[in-house]
């Protein structure tokens, strides 16, 4: 299940916009305040957070945690990935 950010509302680009908007998004303070203090509170030590923009089946623009992180490149397989050719 994804970890939805709460009070953060993504919209899409107005066909209308300028060509450099990608987008736009509308923030609920109060909301999104609460929803950032529990957050902060269960990962105390976060300094970034990554998240995706998505629509929901009813048309309407959320916002979620990307929680992908990168695997660590043991030594074994280290040496492979140095190789320049």
């Amino acid at each position: 299940m994804d970890d939805m950010i709460g009070g953060l509302y993504p919209k899409p680009r107005n066909d209308n916009a300028p060509s450099f908007v990608i987008g736009k998004a509308s923030i609920n303070v109060a909301q999104f305040r609460d929803w950032m203090q529990g957050y902060l509170k269960q990962n105390p030590d976060t300094e970034w957070i990554n998240m995706d923009m998505k629509v929901s089946k009813a048309g309407k623009g959320y916002a979620v945690i990307d929680n992908w992180k990168p695997e660590g490149r043991s030594e074994g397989n280290k040496a492979k990935e140095d190789i320049p050719f």
